[in-house]
């Protein structure tokens, strides 16, 4: 199933990423890289791993603390945000991605408003005037963050231009606010709380303990992203998207929705595609370049699938606003993955 999304990227591009920036990637071997990190050379990384067919073979802890230590990766929460909206539309609270959300969060509002799907919120298109890349936006998350009762700002939230193309889908705008709206909306669906719920369905059947999520003062949850969570967890959750829902003999989530997830409904660049808040990149192995789905957050933090490969790869870093930071993030993925053995079957 993932393999065969991959075929939305052209493979043996030299460049692969505008955000990533001109510069060619390094050639480095492992040990390169680990002299490059704790000399400082790539800014603050923390933690670095991979693991293939699902066993780990690398994991590296730099700086202070022990490995397994948790790191705030920022918007790479998101992406846990959409496997949460899937399993509640699994679990029959939500009725699909359609579902208008104006009835859930308690207001009401009129056109443009009501008309703001689950969908919308996912795909970074909704209605709403907010863009966090746009620093005069209405709805930037620095302005969100400096009130109180963040449900109150985002639903006050003005009304762009906005009109829908042939596909149904509006002009992309990456907004926090948004997403964490579909947090709330996840908690009227479920009668639970966004975190609460998060743990059961999804970091529960995982082994997973102890992520933790940024609050307001109101102590509202940010499931826009800032959550503080370990490189093993993240694997863990990698994994089990790689393995269409499935951990340990139990599916969590329906393959389906990760098949849906996972298909770009926006083009950011030629080859950087968006999804339900996760992203579409290549990224350089030993052979050439690999169709990658990736969690990606502020600082430099990402969580790449690599299906030909299959391979889960996590960066954890600390390189906040830095402009940096993703690229530097992208040697260390790609030096990662030219380490890994070619599967047989390729």
């Amino acid at each position: 199933m993932l393999r065969s999304i991959t075929t939305v990227f052209a493979i043996g591009l030299a460049v692969f990423s505008a955000s990533a920036g001109a510069q060619p990637i390094p050639d480095l071997s492992l040990a390169d890289l680990e002299r490059q990190i704790e000399d400082g050379d790539l800014g603050k990384i923390r933690a670095i791993a991979a693991e293939q067919h699902g066993e780990i073979v690398y994991r590296k802890r730099f700086g202070q603390g022990d490995l397994g230590d948790w790191v705030d990766i920022k918007s790479a929460g998101k992406s846990i945000t959409a496997l949460a909206v899937g399993a509640a539309i699994a679990d029959g609270a939500l009725p699909g991605v359609n579902v208008k959300v104006w009835p859930y969060l308690g207001v009401s509002r009129g056109a443009p408003f009501g008309q703001i799907t689950v969908r919308d919120l996912l795909t970074m298109s909704s209605a709403l005037d907010c863009n966090d890349w746009q620093r005069q936006s209405p709805g930037q998350e620095e302005r969100m963050y400096s009130r109180r009762n963040w449900r109150d700002f985002a639903l006050a939230l003005p009304a762009r231009s906005y009109e829908r193309d042939e596909r149904g889908n509006g002009p992309f705008s990456y907004c926090t606010a948004g997403v964490f709206l579909l947090g709330q909306v996840v908690e009227t669906a479920t009668g639970e709380r966004f975190d609460r719920y998060v743990q059961r369905r999804l970091f529960d059947p995982l082994g997973i303990e102890g992520a933790d999520w940024r609050t307001s003062r109101r102590g509202e949850i940010q499931s826009g992203g800032q959550l503080t969570i370990s490189d093993e967890a993240l694997l863990r959750i990698g994994r089990m998207v790689m393995d269409k829902g499935m951990w340990e003999g139990e599916q969590i989530l329906p393959e389906q929705w990760l098949r849906d997830m996972l298909t770009p409904t926006h083009s950011l660049g030629e080859y950087v595609h968006y999804g339900y808040l996760w992203w579409a990149t290549p990224l350089r192995s030993s052979r050439g370049f690999e169709g990658a789905f990736m969690m990606k957050g502020n600082g430099g933090n990402i969580v790449a699938l690599i299906p030909n490969f299959d391979a889960v790869l996590v960066v954890q870093a600390k390189n906040y606003n830095r402009d940096y930071a993703e690229r530097n993030a992208f040697v260390i993925l790609t030096t990662m993955l030219r380490s890994l053995p070619v599967p047989a079957d390729q």
